[in-house]
Formats: structure tokens, C-alpha cells, sequence
């Protein structure tokens, strides 16, 4: 989305690096004490370059591979000997858990972001998310008894807890009266996104509505300060290109031509590319489809899972 993950992209080479500069020295001391290691070590690099010549001729190296292995076995062989572990002269990533990739890979899984990369982007991902204007509206801020005079509502909150955690929340209407809980479970599943390295954006639906309107003026406009361009295309690509976008207060905003169009335009894209929306509303669903109707209401009742949270004893 940004420069952000060029940043982290850059760190984890520089953390490579490093990790094969100190094998390099300290390979060099091992060697000029072992030369017989040394020569090893030639030999196998020596057949292993014949190896990828003869690959990319489209050869056979059949009698190389055997040598090959039987090279390595020499290497463990005085390794083993001298009391040294293979494992010493063998890059050693500044994280163990994914090899300086960044990421973890477990077979037939998607591969995940590793806990040292959560760590480097959780603080900058906090800080644009917009969660920092509900700083009591986290799940560790919770207790045992929210919801508890509902448990109906006590069993979803939890399992949408759950989901967030196992980062598998869907497209969600969080629907129901003022003050059930449904921004306060919003903007806690929003945080732990951001706590866990990946994009999130709290933000009214009426303010949406007025970024857009911005957005449109700037485009149309003849001159645009740099920075304030900048700054609101940022906002907008969030709109749509966040990994979570909590859009809050539906059915509040001031209606204008461009209302259905904006909305559409932001769900059609999120839904597109596959990111995860959670929509908040005073409204039941027959009051929004009175007010929507049409396309938008269609996208929000094939795509979304609804969640109501009109119940006595939900506070948030």
C-alpha cells in the first residue's frame, strides 16, 4: 500500500546480509584451522557448479550428484572429527522461525506473516488504523461479564474474537439499537488487525462520504497542494485497499447523488479483491433495504454475514 512494506522488505535483507557476513568470518577462521575443510568445501562447490552447467544444457549429471553426495558425507565426516556441528557453518537468521523470509510456511497452508514482522509493522498499521480514538475498545479491555446478560450475543462476540485471531473474519453487518456493543466489537476485531501486522481503517460513514467528496474535488480541481493530495489518495486507498475496513454509523450520513455510487464503488472493490468489511448500523435490515434498496443492499445480502445485536444486555 505503501512505503511501509518496502521498509520491512528492506530490513530482512539487511538482516541476510548480516547473518551471511558473520558466517562468512567466521567460515574463514574455521577453514584456516581445518584446511582439510576447506578443500572439501572447494571440491563440492567446484561439482556443484558442473551440476547447474550441465542442467541448463540440458545434460545428464547423474555420476555428479553421487559425487556430490559422497562429498558432503567427507564434509560431515571431518566436521564430525574436529567436534564441529554442521549447523556452525550454516547462515544463522536473525529470526529462527522464518529465516529472515518474514514469512511461515507450513505445508497445504497459506503462508502467514511471522511475529517479527507483526512486530516491526503492528505500531505503524496502529497508528493509521484509526483505532487510537477508542483507546477502551480492545478485546483485552474486556471482561468476562460484557454481553453476560446476553449470551446468545456473549457466544458470537466470542467467536468473533476467535475468527479474528485465526484471521479468518468474514464480511460482516453488525446490526441492532444504539449502544449493544457493535462498534466497540468492530473496532476490537480492527485493533487486533493491526496488532497483527496487517491493514485496518476505522472510519464513520459519513466521514467516508466526505473524503470522498474531497477526493472528487481534488482530482477536479486545477491545483492541489502536494502534501494534502498525498495525504487524502492515501486515505482513499485505504477506503478500498485495507486489509480490514470497519465502515461505522451506516444509514447516518447525509444522503447526495453520490451516496449509492460511493458505496458501491468501496464494497464492489473490497469484495473484489477479496479484503474484509465490517459494516455497523443502528438499522434493522428491512429499514436498510428501505433506505438502500437496489444494488448496494444486493451486494451487502449475497456477501455479507449478519450479525444482530439487538438484545437486552449487550452495552458496549
Amino acid at each position: 500500500m505503501d512505503s511501509v512494506y518496502e521498509d520491512v522488505r528492506s530490513i530482512l535483507e539487511n538482516r541476510r546480509i548480516r547473518s551471511e557476513i558473520l558466517l562468512q568470518q567466521q567460515n574463514e577462521q574455521i577453514r584456516i584451522a581445518h584446511p582439510e575443510l576447506a578443500d572439501v568445501e572447494k571440491k563440492i562447490a567446484d561439482v556443484s557448479e558442473e551440476i547447474l552447467k550441465n542442467s541448463l544444457e540440458g545434460q545428464s549429471s547423474e555420476d555428479l550428484q553421487k559425487e556430490l553426495v559422497r562429498l558432503k558425507m567427507d564434509r560431515e565426516k571431518v566436521l564430525f572429527e574436529h567436534g564441529l556441528s554442521s549447523d556452525k557453518i550454516k547462515i544463522q537468521p536473525y529470526c529462527e522461525k522464518c529465516g529472515d523470509t518474514g514469512y511461515i510456511e507450513e505445508e497445504g497452508k497459506e503462508p502467514v506473516l511471522c511475529d517479527c514482522i507483526r512486530a516491526l509493522l503492528a505500531p505503524v498499521m496502529t497508528s493509521r488504523s484509526g483505532v487510537e480514538k477508542y483507546p477502551e475498545y480492545s478485546f483485552e479491555k474486556d471482561s468476562d461479564q460484557f454481553f453476560s446478560e446476553n449470551p446468545r450475543m456473549q457466544e458470537t462476540y466470542k467467536k468473533l474474537r476467535l475468527l479474528t485471531e485465526k484471521e479468518k473474519v468474514p464480511n460482516a453487518v453488525f446490526y441492532g439499537r444504539s449502544g449493544q456493543g457493535k462498534t466497540f466489537t468492530a473496532v476490537a476485531i480492527a485493533r487486533q488487525y493491526a496488532k497483527q501486522g496487517r491493514s485496518s481503517f476505522v472510519i464513520r460513514l459519513a466521514e467516508a462520504q466526505e473524503l470522498m467528496m474531497e477526493h472528487r474535488k481534488l482530482i477536479q480541481s486545477f491545483y492541489t497542494p502536494a502534501g494534502k493530495e498525498r495525504d487524502v489518495e492515501k486515505r482513499v486507498e485505504y477506503l478500498t485497499q485495507a486489509d480490514l475496513l470497519v465502515l461505522d454509523d451506516l444509514g447516518v450520513e447525509p444522503r447526495t447523488a453520490n451516496t449509492e455510487a460511493d458505496l458501491l464503488n468501496i464494497i464492489d472493490t473490497r469484495i473484489l479483491s477479496g479484503k474484509t468489511t465490517i459494516i455497523t448500523t443502528n438499522f434493522d435490515m428491512e429499514s436498510l433495504k428501505e433506505r438502500y434498496g437496489g444494488r448496494f443492499f444486493d451486494r451487502i445480502d449475497r456477501n455479507f454475514v449478519r450479525f444482530n445485536f439487538s438484545s437486552e444486555g449487550a452495552r458496549a
